[in-house]
């Protein structure tokens, strides 16, 4: 498992993950993995995935193979890909979308935060898709990340510095995460939530 954080502040939007991978009890970090980075680029936006590495490995086979289905713009435009990049995977990738005997609908098993210049944004498996005013985390130790964003953004500091310090409080107390920890900010449009908020 894996923390991501992200955090919207003074015009910028900022994403922080740690590095670590897990394999039952054995930990894998970044001092033994070429490909240890969480966060995905593409057409403008910055994905951070957490849960299973084979999801993440998919994913970023298709930013490479075919990028033109990952349109997010807005919070529909990210539910509507999220169906097109469900079927890719379903039937080029292997996908298994049984979760639950009672889930609503199939499982794309992937769960993210995507930033770009339109905002915050997170989905989980069933294509739910949430943007978000301020900050938001997801993965182990995500309430922990929670807690130290609450504390921290009211207080002077950047939307680097507090998607940071969730991170860092995950780290110190979820033991499946873990140091270094990797962040990239991008700047936000003027209008952006105006834009995109979505129906009220």
């Amino acid at each position: 498992m894996s923390v991501v954080c992200g955090v919207i502040k003074d015009n910028q939007v900022a994403i922080s993950c740690d590095t670590q991978a897990n394999c039952g009890s054995l930990i894998l970090s970044a001092a033994h993995r070429i490909n240890s980075t969480k966060l995905l680029k593409v057409n403008g936006s910055i994905i951070g995935i957490v849960g299973w590495s084979a999801v993440s490995d998919m994913i970023e086979h298709l930013i490479i193979s075919n990028e033109k289905l990952f349109q997010f713009a807005d919070r529909m435009e990210i539910f509507s890909s999220l169906l097109r990049l469900h079927q890719e995977m379903k039937e080029n990738y292997y996908l298994e979308t049984n979760e639950e005997d009672d889930q609503p609908v199939e499982s794309n098993q992937l769960s993210a935060i995507i930033i770009n210049k339109n905002g915050l944004f997170s989905t989980a498996s069933y294509r739910e898709v949430n943007q978000y005013r301020t900050y938001w985390a997801i993965g182990a130790g995500n309430q922990l990340a929670l807690g130290a964003m609450h504390a921290l953004y009211d207080k002077p500091f950047t939307a680097k510095e507090i998607a940071e310090a969730g991170v860092l409080a995950a780290v110190e107390f979820e033991e499946s995460c873990g140091l270094p920890l990797q962040t990239e900010v991008l700047n936000l449009t003027n209008n952006s939530m105006k834009l995109t908020w979505g129906h009220k």
